[in-house]
């Protein structure tokens, strides 16, 4: 709760305009209740006029009061999204987990602040100035209300221990179907080619019943929240009017004060019955933010060192071993290697020995199964991760092409302006490109394109996966004379089989 109370401090602006909307708001609703007794006790168009006016301002300032709300959801899912982004490469996660939490999770925060916040906000402001005009006007009925008011918080708390049970099992099923439709995404070709399809299919659909099901169970609890609030809301409201209706009979209040209070007590118990009704989604947000605070404090825990080291470092491996996820045989045992400061290093190997994975654990994409890798005498996992990522540059065998302006995706990094892109996109025969268009890229292109993003970052440890694959010699040779030109106190590591990079490097190292 305390990271909510940061981010709400920061918006205090924000705040403040949500409780002045409310606090004209809650005036402009007693004002027109005023004026709509004042029209019965003596019908005038001037104050059916005004209680009309009042009645149509409290929608107004309420909407604006929504607005300022999802402005704040904004500002509150962007923080989240910045942090997680940030640490990604802080802790293991699986993608299922990693989609839930980004997507679902946050989501979670967006609909909290459009439905539940607005509630909360009318009920702190709204009961205080409902109930002290109550007592103004009449002691019992505003004592009546004060007594009846504590029931709705105690059925929530009762509801909300049922709940919370139902709305974990409900957020782990959505995990297990996002990550099991991923797997199945990726997976796809394979599956289709060996006839495994209709398996992977029926894998999801049982896995979408599941999450469906504990998806019903929390809002049938959810439906109960509702029912039993409205039930209890209609009982006071009913109590209130009983009473009013026997002591005006009996003529121990005045007729004005008695239809005054008749009119007050519905919108006294309005944002309580507001609220039950959005109470699953309060129970789903406050398990969405312990399960992100729960990331955050994780991946902090993780954070280490942050003392500096000479730069480029010597990157060395020690008895490093890495199995994947889920599978049994190891891609690398053992390796122990080391790639010089300041050199370019040719990483070579036969077609599934392990050159692409170690490049992702150099990179910090993966993290050794065993052993560890270092910068000089530092290990890298006692690194903090932010400081280790920022000097690290890696370009992939596929780079990604974002779905902007060419020239976005060539400085997507921020390093390089107009005359100096144009200068390396003439000498890696792309001049040709117009970076305002958002055309496709050859293989070829994309291969330069991500070379070109990982130069340019400027970081001092350069790891480059098969970027001359499938180029013809000429071009190779001006890729080459690029790095070699950006090679001066930098650490390159280039996984590759083409002779003519191994034969440009300063070192050859073979897995």
């Amino acid at each position: 709760m305390s990271i909510i109370i940061e981010i709400l401090k920061s918006n205090k602006k924000i705040l403040g305009k949500v409780a002045l909307c409310k606090l004209v708001e809650g005036f402009f609703i007693l004002l027109a209740a005023i004026f709509f007794v004042k029209f019965i006790d003596a019908p005038t168009e001037k104050f059916l006029l005004a209680a009309f006016g009042f009645f149509a301002g409290r929608f107004f300032l309420s909407g604006a009061a929504e607005k300022f709300f999802a402005r704040l959801s904004v500002d509150v899912q962007t923080f989240f999204r910045k942090k997680i982004h940030a640490q990604i490469f802080g802790q293991e996660i699986s993608s299922g987990e990693l989609l839930t939490l980004l997507f679902d999770t946050v989501q979670s925060l967006d609909e909290f602040f459009l439905k539940v916040a607005p509630q909360i906000s009318s009920a702190i402001i709204f009961l205080p100035i409902f109930l002290i005009a109550a007592a103004f006007t009449d002691l019992l009925t505003a004592a009546i209300l004060l007594a009846t008011l504590p029931i709705a918080p105690l059925l929530l708390w009762l509801i909300g221990r049922a709940t919370a049970e139902k709305n974990s099992r409900a957020w782990h099923e959505l995990q297990k179907l996002n990550g099991d439709f991923r797997e199945l995404l990726s997976a796809i070709t394979t599956l289709k080619i060996f006839g495994r399809l209709d398996a992977g299919a029926e894998k999801i659909r049982a896995a979408s019943e599941k999450s469906s099901a504990a998806t019903l169970d929390v809002l049938k609890l959810a439906f109960v929240s509702s029912f039993a609030l409205e039930l209890m809301t209609t009982l006071s409201i009913a109590l209130v009017a009983v009473t009013l209706g026997l002591r005006l009979v009996a003529g121990s209040v005045e007729f004005q004060a008695a239809l005054f209070l008749l009119l007050l007590a519905p919108e006294f118990f309005l944002p309580v019955r507001k609220f039950g009704v959005a109470f699953h989604v309060m129970i789903a947000a406050r398990a969405s933010l312990e399960r992100l605070k729960n990331f955050l404090r994780a991946s902090e825990e993780v954070s280490g060192s942050t003392e500096k080291i000479l730069m480029p470092p010597t990157i060395s491996l020690d008895d490093v071993s890495f199995t994947y996820p889920k599978k049994f045989s190891p891609v690398l045992r053992g390796v122990s290697l080391k790639f010089s400061a300041g050199k370019v290093t040719a990483l070579v190997g036969d077609s599934g020995a392990g050159k692409s994975t170690l490049l992702k654990l150099l990179a910090g994409i993966l993290k050794p199964t065993a052993g560890e890798i270092f910068w000089n005498e530092l290990p890298t996992s006692r690194m903090e991760n932010f400081s280790r990522l920022s000097k690290i540059s890696y370009a992939p065998q596929a780079p990604h092409l974002f779905d902007a302006p060419l020239g976005k995706n060539f400085t997507m990094f921020d390093t390089l302006d107009d005359a100096r892109l144009k200068k390396f996109l003439s000498a890696l025969n792309m001049s040709t490109l117009d970076l305002n268009s958002t055309q496709k890229l050859s293989r070829g292109q994309l291969q330069r394109l991500g070379v070109i993003r990982a130069l340019l970052k400027d970081a001092p440890i350069i790891l480059l996966d098969e970027p001359t694959a499938g180029l013809d010699a000429l071009t190779e040779q001006k890729v080459l004379a690029l790095i070699k030109n950006f090679s001066a106190r930098k650490t390159i590591v280039i996984a590759t089989h083409r002779l003519a990079v191994i034969e440009a490097a300063d070192e050859i190292v073979s897995l």
